[in-house]
């Protein structure tokens, strides 16, 4: 048997607008809190990914900036573009 537990708001603010939003979502405070606590709950973890993503590109960045230059030629020889703006 799942044991029951209890949540106590100390609010009436929270409570009030705990309860505005259950009656506009058509749902109960139960499932309220828990659609509220996962839609935070990815947004926290998305901002997490997002962080971990940027360091991993700042890395990126640091390890191809810490090489030594291969060539001399400007970016418009790379690609090929002449004194006009045209490939050659």
């Amino acid at each position: 048997m799942e044991k029951t537990l209890g949540v106590s708001i100390k609010s009436a603010e929270a409570e009030r607008k705990l309860r505005r939003v259950s009656r506009l979502l058509g749902k109960s405070l139960t499932a309220t809190v828990i659609e509220l606590a996962d839609g935070r709950l990815k947004e926290i973890d998305a901002k997490k990914d997002r962080e971990r993503r940027l360091k991993a590109v700042d890395e990126i960045v640091r390890r191809v900036k810490s090489r030594p230059l291969l060539t001399t030629a400007t970016e418009d020889e790379i690609l090929g573009y002449n004194d006009k703006g045209y490939f050659d």
